[in-house]
């Protein structure tokens, strides 16, 4: 059987992969899921900052520490999602637009797809380590039959899996404007996040709002039931608060 740690370079799943080589833990590497925005112009889903970290620092470390790393990434991007016209149903010829909170279509087409394409590469069946902290009894009791948690193995909370990234200095810097990682266009994300984004990443903001005008879409609620139009608001509110402290 192969051991394979699923690896989004967030706390709980670095917090695995270090506990299963101090604890000599059978692992026969990891595999990370790069979604991404835009395949022909090479723009990653992911955070900017998170993903230079992880190929530049991260993916560096776990090799040096015995664990090799393989990034797989989908045939389909966010811009596929987005403009793929539907062709059944009421919403038919109108194009699908905003990811939905809660029902997300990245996950189901560009996130997870590439992973299971990798595990059928092997003759044996595959273990899957799964970053979930010992803390987190919900999830923990939704874990498949082929999933192990190794932070709930060794007592892991995720306060404890953060310490743990700290001891081998391998914090992604997604945590200093964050509690979470994720899509940059994530409709989780909290408007103080995306308010920080905007300021980092003006560029990468502007194609949100070059999409906002799209028309024939499902639906313009961005984030939930708020259109951009309508978070943008609210992020500069909490600009123009900070401005004035």
């Amino acid at each position: 059987m192969k051991h394979i740690a699923s690896c989004s370079f967030g706390k709980d799943s670095i917090a695995t992969i270090l506990l299963a080589i101090e604890n000599n833990e059978p692992l026969d590497g990891a595999v990370f899921s790069e979604v991404m925005f835009d395949l022909a112009r090479n723009i990653s889903g992911e955070n900017p900052e998170h993903i230079k970290w992880i190929y530049e620092e991260a993916i560096p470390r776990l090799r040096e520490l015995g664990c090799l790393v393989e990034v797989v990434r989908a045939e389909r991007d966010y811009m596929y999602c987005f403009h793929n016209t539907i062709r059944s149903g009421k919403n038919k010829g109108k194009l699908p637009g905003w990811p939905l909170g809660g029902m997300c279509v990245i996950q189901s087409q560009c996130k997870l797809p590439p992973i299971r394409k990798y595990y059928k590469r092997f003759d044996e069946p595959v273990m899957q380590y799964v970053g979930i902290a010992a803390d987190e009894p919900l999830r923990l009791a939704r874990m498949k039959d082929n999933q192990i948690s190794l932070l709930a193995k060794y007592g892991y909370t995720e306060e404890m899996a953060m310490a743990k990234c700290r001891e081998y200095g391998l914090v992604s810097p997604i945590y200093e404007s964050s509690h979470r990682g994720g899509c940059w266009f994530c409709p989780n994300c909290k408007i103080k996040v995306f308010a920080e984004f905007r300021k980092k990443h003006p560029e990468l903001w502007k194609e949100l709002q070059q999409l906002s005008k799209v028309p024939n879409l499902c639906s313009y609620g961005f984030k939930y039931e708020m259109t951009l139009q309508e978070v943008e608001a609210r992020m500069d509110a909490i600009d123009a608060q900070l401005t004035l402290f």
